[in-house]
């Protein structure tokens, strides 16, 4: 009865997701966007389809809910992102399986800090500092049925800019598959599909949440110590390309326009990222990613430098698990973002 219930409802807001199809930077609760872990972020910033029980990655689960198990049972997670100029984006997670309902719920609060501002009045005039922070209260539930993989993330948004706060509700859905004898898996999921349920200004129209549907795979290799992940992201939308983005080409002086084929063929590699993560030894994990929609929207000219391209590293010993990763989000700002997960039920117990 619930998983008919979820599949109802996936592709109820499915339907919703293609019919209000957009390009960003016309929605709020942006910070749901952000990846939520470092190993997210190494492997290109999509979200994940990783299925391994001797490897369980709450970090992972926090924003693809389907693959949670009672391998995640009690795993505690705490991941932070620093950006530029003092903004903090990360998340403190945990995990716990009933097997009495055959579930696992983890429950996560996720955060937004983005500093201290010096507020002016219509005149200009000084008004003191004040600071600006988003939040997200989340309780997730993951179950599965042979190899097929369902879950549901239900979120309760904050966001609190200066004496204005702004009160939403929304919801991931994610249906997923896992072969392990050839190590294939893949999810699809509706990511921020909600509603605001208080502006920010009253009197105000509700405004839109980042809403997306994202498709990823991934491939574990058997006599390789490697793992492919590919992850098609925005597809409720065709058109990724920003409009300021040619307002930016004219005043750069390249004013040369592509042909039609290779501006199909940039938007259709705008909607992937793609990761590989090499496992150099039992305990350590290196990854590297490369999201083109990144690259082409935030590198500069013809100089792109490294904008788009990620790498990580993450060490597991016992029931510890530390994972690193960099991104440069534009030449002259760059990401470093920190995971630790702790197993508390593997305590006391021999490491696998």
């Amino acid at each position: 009865m619930i998983a008919r219930w979820l599949y109802l409802l996936f592709f109820t807001v499915v339907y919703s997701a293609i019919a209000s199809a957009q390009v960003g930077g016309t929605t709020i609760y942006d910070f749901l966007q952000f990846p939520t872990s470092a190993r997210m972020e190494g492997l290109g910033g999509g979200f994940q389809s990783i299925k391994n029980n001797t490897d369980a990655d709450l970090s992972l689960a926090v924003t693809n809910p389907c693959f949670l198990d009672s391998s995640f049972h009690k795993q505690l997670s705490f991941s932070n992102a620093f950006y530029i100029d003092k903004t903090n984006i990360g998340n403190l997670s945990f995990a716990y399986h009933f097997p009495k309902i055959k579930s696992t719920f983890a429950y996560t609060v996720q955060y937004a800090s983005y500093g201290k501002f010096d507020g002016r009045d219509a005149a200009g005039n000084s008004t003191g500092t004040f600071r600006a922070g988003d939040f997200n209260l989340q309780a997730g539930v993951g179950r599965h049925w042979n190899k097929f993989y369902y879950g549901v993330n239900l979120k309760f948004i904050i966001s609190h800019l200066e004496s204005y706060t702004s009160v939403g509700f929304a919801t991931d859905v994610a249906l997923g598959y896992h072969h392990p004898k050839t190590n294939w898996t893949a999810s699809i999921i509706l990511r921020n599909a909600g509603v605001e349920l208080k502006q920010y200004v009253k009197g105000e129209s509700r405004q839109r949440l980042p809403l997306q549907l994202d498709l990823s795979f991934s491939k574990r290799f058997k006599h390789l110590p490697v793992t492919l992940c590919v992850t098609a992201h925005d597809l409720q939308v065709w058109n990724l390309k920003y409009p300021e983005e040619e307002t930016q080409t004219i005043l750069l002086g390249t004013t040369k326009k592509k042909s039609k084929g290779a501006e199909i063929i940039d938007n259709v590699f705008r909607h992937f990222a793609i990761g590989a993560e090499v496992q150099a030894g039992k305990p350590v994990r290196i990854r590297f990613g490369y999201n083109h929609a990144r690259r082409q929207e935030l590198g500069v000219g013809k100089k792109k430098g490294a904008a788009g391209i990620t790498a990580g590293l993450g060490i597991n010993i016992k029931q510890f698990a530390l994972d690193y990763s960099y991104a440069q989000y534009h030449r002259t700002g760059s990401d470093h973002q920190l995971t630790f997960r702790i197993k508390l039920d593997e305590f006391g117990n021999k490491a696998k």
